[in-house]
């Protein structure tokens, strides 16, 4: 009885042993990852901050759907070109004009409205992650860091950002709850060619209808 009690003793200790080595190797391995992604969230911000100006291909599908193709530009700080077939946006950093060229259409907005956020490169790389977890791991030959909001600041589920050899961004892979899966496809770079500080400007086209909400 004495030895079917001290067995019983000696499972229990290694029971508990054993629970505790897991606990610890979990909480190792959530403090190498986070640490990780903090080391590759630097590596992108480093590449972005040596970077004056940039152009690239872009796509973007909805639910695995395509629904724009075409460029974009930008130029330190904020300022943003976007062309796409039947829409053009243009951004000095100050203000936005989003013309519909089958409507002949401009609406003017402040730069810093909600609306204009998601567009901001240096915003989606330096201030999201601070109101998020951050996680990375590999996926399609590429890094990913995944930032998932702290709370209710943000209306995505999960933004996950495929990171290349040199540190740019290739792919934007964002979890909307009220979208669906919005995919950004960024290709062709162009870097530190001087754009002229004209490609971020916009005048309305004669005839076309202006919306003004600033």
């Amino acid at each position: 009885m004495e030895k079917v009690n001290e067995n019983k003793e000696k499972h229990s200790v290694l029971f508990y042993v054993m629970v505790i080595v897991f606990c610890w190797l979990t909480t190792l391995q959530l403090s190498i990852a986070q640490s990780n992604a903090q080391e590759l969230l630097k590596n992108i911000q480093d590449k972005f901050d040596s970077i004056s100006d940039l152009s690239a291909q872009i796509t973007q599908s909805v639910n695995y759907k395509i629904n724009l193709e075409g460029k974009v530009f930008y130029k330190k700080d904020n300022c943003l070109r976007f062309e796409f077939d039947n829409m053009l946006i243009v951004s000095d950093g100050e203000t936005s004009w989003n013309y519909n060229k089958k409507q002949d259409k401009v609406i003017i907005t402040d730069y810093d409205t909600e609306g204009n956020k998601i567009l901001s490169i240096r915003q989606i790389i330096f201030e999201y992650p601070e109101d998020c977890e951050l996680n990375t791991f590999e996926s399609e030959g590429k890094k990913v860091l995944e930032l998932i909001p702290k709370d209710d600041t943000f209306s995505f589920n999960s933004v996950k950002l495929f990171i290349d050899s040199e540190n740019l961004i290739t792919k934007v892979l964002v979890d909307d709850p009220a979208t669906g899966t919005i995919q950004i496809d960024l290709s062709n770079y162009q870097l530190n060619k001087n754009l002229p500080d004209s490609y971020f400007q916009f005048s309305p086209p004669e005839g076309s209808q202006v919306l003004d909400l600033r």
